[in-house]
């Protein structure tokens, strides 16, 4: 069963087993925090779901996205 509800803020796709670009880790949550160096009073969130390779294909080439070796990690310990 897919994930129902969520797209893509990116490309705009919906995120679910049943789509094109699904990975296991989506769908992703992107928090957008303004004023994140003012007091929490005049800060505002707003959050956004992607497919994680939407993500990291936006970033900038140099930027490390390491949740895939985190579950790889956590994966290997669950088969120990």
């Amino acid at each position: 069963m897919g994930v129902r509800g969520y797209q893509c803020c990116f490309c705009g796709e919906g995120i679910g087993e049943d789509q094109g670009k699904f990975n296991l880790l989506d769908p992703c949550s992107i928090i957008l925090i303004a004023n994140w160096e003012k007091s929490e009073s005049v800060q505002a969130e707003q959050q956004f779901f992607a497919h994680l390779s939407c993500f990291k294909n936006t970033l900038w080439k140099n930027v490390p996205v390491e949740v895939e070796e985190l579950v790889r990690d956590l994966e290997q310990e669950k088969n120990s």
